[in-house]
């Protein structure tokens, strides 16, 4: 075997164990925007299924005129999660599944007693179902290596030809 299959299996054998580690990717839950005339009030729930991070952005948007008030409580079925909190991003520690609840009021104001608000809300899971991934590259080592294996006999048998 050469030095150029080694570097090329070596490269796939690193590339194989970097893709095993864990993928922290956040689901969203809510993401939209929406108008607030007088005094309202809205609510959202969602299903988590396990220990996580919810983080949730409420923006006060700047059209037509900025709502006199916007504020959010987060709940779930065992109380409030936090204080009461307005515009901007907030970060909750989730130490279990169920259901949570954000609902989130503001007041309009200006002549045509109208805002907009926008909100955004992830959860991203503290764990990872990873898939095992030892037995997947012990087999793509050792086809690897058979094939390195077929490569180098072929490579025997056609420098000495059979004579008849």
């Amino acid at each position: 075997m050469n030095i150029r299959s080694l570097l090329s299996i070596g490269l796939c054998v690193i590339a194989a164990l970097a893709a095993s580690g864990r993928a922290g990717a956040a689901q969203v839950l809510y993401n939209g925007s929406g108008f607030v005339t007088g005094q309202q009030s809205f609510v959202q729930s969602f299903n988590i299924t396990g220990p996580g991070t919810l983080t949730v952005s409420l923006t006060n948007v700047n059209w037509p005129e900025q709502l006199a008030s916007l504020n959010l409580l987060v709940s779930s079925s065992s109380g409030l999660m936090g204080p009461e909190t307005g515009a901007g991003t907030d970060i909750f520690h989730l130490k279990g599944g169920g259901t949570v609840f954000a609902q989130w009021f503001g007041n309009a104001q200006g002549p045509l007693d109208t805002g907009v608000y926008s909100m955004n809300i992830q959860f991203t899971p503290s764990y990872v179902n990873v898939v095992p991934l030892p037995a997947s590259v012990a087999l793509m080592i050792s086809g690897l290596a058979l094939l390195a294996w077929q490569r180098r006999q072929r490579g025997v048998h056609s420098e000495h030809p059979a004579t008849t």
